[in-house]
């Protein structure tokens, strides 16, 4: 950010305090911060997907569903505008020129 390049950064923000340091991040540097917040709001889908997902990352445990719903009940809304994907109502190219849209 500070050679003035766009940042894209991949994570869950389920409570507010990362939000805020995200936001003082984009301040310092002057920066546009756009949210796009992804979403599975079909709950079988979502949960063959954590079921069916090996992410394989050294020192970090797979997430299973439990994790999912414990981390669903400690989620605080979003209060930022920002773009909402469903990612089980539309095909994954279809998201990403949304999102694409959104971000230009």
């Amino acid at each position: 950010m500070r050679l003035n390049h766009s940042v894209l950064i991949d994570a869950v923000n389920p409570v507010e305090a990362p939000r805020a340091a995200w936001r003082k991040l984009a301040a310092k540097y002057r920066a546009d911060l756009k949210i796009i917040e992804c979403i599975c709001v079909d709950q079988a889908i979502h949960r063959r997907r954590i079921d069916a997902r090996i992410r394989n990352i050294e020192g970090m445990a797979e997430i299973d569903w439990a994790r999912v719903e414990q981390r669903r009940a400690e989620y605080e809304a979003w209060t930022d505008a920002r773009l909402t994907l469903d990612t089980s109502a539309e095909p994954a190219d279809r998201l990403l020129a949304e999102a694409i849209r959104y971000l230009a």
